[in-house]
């Protein structure tokens, strides 16, 4: 399970340095240390392992196409995926239009989010903490499987 957050920086290559203990993590699920990664929400990149992408694939396959909303998210995806390889310093080079999509230029965050990992823009990441931080108590009201927050003193 990816978890936790690291911030990372984009070389001039468009490389960023995967954390070790996710490299240890992918390693352990599927062998070498591979990604295929495309544009997430909330002006992310999201990165799964390939049998993760697999699993992905399979649920937009799965979404009607026969409606506009479903051929976008086709689109979205795919066209805007990218696959990406640690060498041996853990670097992996993520490509030039998503990080730009993403409005990703130097300072960057690598989070775990369970099943996958988020590529953010340091700053974008940090503004988006912050909010996510103070909506907890609504989240965990509108998702009863969330942790509930601790008690304040």
């Amino acid at each position: 399970m990816f978890i936790g957050e690291y911030e990372t920086s984009v070389d001039d290559k468009g490389r960023i340095i995967v954390p070790a203990r996710f490299r240890e993590v992918a390693r352990a699920l599927e062998g070498p240390v591979g990604f295929m990664m495309t544009l997430g929400e909330e002006n992310c990149i999201t990165i799964y392992t390939p049998n993760q992408w697999k699993a992905l694939q399979a649920r937009v396959s799965s979404v009607p196409r026969n409606r506009e909303s479903g051929r976008r998210l086709c689109r979205r995806v795919y066209t805007q995926a990218g696959e990406g390889v640690c060498d041996r310093q853990g670097r992996m080079r993520v490509p030039a239009p998503l990080l730009a999509a993403a409005g990703i230029t130097r300072e960057a965050v690598v989070a775990g989010v369970g099943d996958f990992l988020e590529l953010w823009g340091r700053d974008a990441w940090r503004a988006y903490k912050e909010d996510m931080l103070k909506t907890r108590v609504s989240d965990a009201e509108e998702q009863p499987w969330c942790p509930p927050s601790p008690p304040t003193s």
